[in-house]
């Protein structure tokens, strides 16, 4: 079943949509361009990963950030004029991980700027009874470097809007430790991802109202990525079912796609 997305940026929101007539979602069909040409048949529920970062956050108060699971609504459409069928996604449902793209975003920019470890992360975090795999991470966010790194167009579209955000006067690289990674290739993926989340570390403005007013535009440019991660192994990473965390949880029992 193809794919079509809708820009959303708040889980809570998008969920509340799945009661509305689908008339007001404003799809395209990408089989015959019909517009505004489609019936609701059924909905889906997946489980993907959320950050929440408290409005007053400082950089630094990793206790006060949360990352936990979420449930979001996945639309069942039929193209009125073809009979063509779709999955509707919101646009921050990231293909190639299970973390939102919010949170993917924060975790490389964590992770990147500060002294944390890939084990460390969960910890700071998850809840103790409900952890995601710091392999999960990894895969994610370098994966999402690997895509950038590979991509010419949106390497230079990042550029542009990082040069937009960036005082010309600083020196990005100035507070940032060192690349984390060991090999050549890691090295590079990590680089295009710091190049993407320079713009986070301005300790001049408010951390939380930033992060989203850029996110929103970052997001402009990364749906341009085909997948937005990659695989970074040769073997396929399960994204079908959920994490052990979650299945062994009585109250996350879902469907994962």
């Amino acid at each position: 079943m193809k794919r079509l997305t809708y820009v959303s940026q708040n889980v809570n929101t998008w969920n509340n949509k799945k009661n509305e007539n689908i008339t007001q979602f404003e799809l395209e069909c990408s089989s015959c361009s019909a517009t505004d040409s489609f019936s609701l048949k059924n909905n889906n529920t997946i489980w993907r990963w959320e950050i929440h970062i408290p409005y007053d956050w400082e950089y630094g108060q990793w206790e006060r950030i949360r990352l936990y699971p979420v449930e979001v609504q996945i639309l069942i459409v039929e193209c009125l004029a073809c009979g063509e069928k779709f999955r509707v996604y919101p646009s921050f449902v990231v293909e190639g991980t299970t973390l939102t793209q919010s949170a993917l975003i924060f975790i490389a920019f964590a992770y990147e700027s500060s002294d944390l470890t890939w084990r460390d992360l969960p910890e700071k975090f998850c809840d103790q009874n409900n952890k995601i795999a710091h392999s999960t991470l990894y895969k994610a966010v370098h994966g999402l470097g690997k895509s950038i790194l590979e991509n010419e167009q949106v390497r230079k579209e990042l550029n542009a809007l990082t040069a937009k955000y960036l005082p010309a006067k600083e020196e990005p690289t100035s507070n940032w430790p060192p690349p984390k990674s060991l090999s050549e290739r890691t090295i590079n993926r990590e680089n295009a991802l710091r190049e993407t989340i320079y713009p986070l570390n301005d300790p001049t403005v408010s951390f939380t109202h930033f992060f989203y007013r850029y996110l929103r535009q970052l997001s402009t440019v990364l749906s341009l990525l085909n997948p937005p991660v990659q695989l970074i192994y040769q073997n396929r990473i399960d994204i079908t079912s959920p994490p052990s965390s979650l299945a062994n949880s009585e109250t996350q029992k879902a469907c994962w796609k």
